[in-house]
């Protein structure tokens, strides 16, 4: 499901663009590896279905999620991206933050 995204020179900013992009990110750094309906995050982040999808669009262009439509049926499967490097970073990042 998971596929390598590259994205140089990666800001802060380019991240964080919205509250509902940092609040995606807490719940998916939260609980890497683990898979989320679409309709779940929805739920979870208490957002329209158009503000997901821009959020989930933004996030998959930046390599930090994995978005998967399994069997072609229209539900779409969410997960942290955790194999770029970005993914990577930004998940050592959160886990140094929780320490604190």
């Amino acid at each position: 499901m998971k596929s390598p995204t590259r994205c140089e020179n990666m800001r802060l900013q380019d991240v964080f663009k919205t509250p509902t992009v940092a609040k995606a990110l807490d719940l998916l750094l939260a609980n890497p590896g683990l898979c989320f309906m679409q309709g779940d995050l929805k739920r979870r982040l208490n957002v329209d279905k158009a503000t997901l999808r821009v959020t989930l669009a933004r996030l998959q262009r930046l390599g930090l999620v994995a978005v998967d439509v399994p069997g072609g049926i229209g539900i779409k499967a969410i997960e942290f991206n955790d194999e770029t490097k970005q993914g990577k970073a930004l998940l050592k990042l959160h886990r140094t933050l929780r320490k604190i």
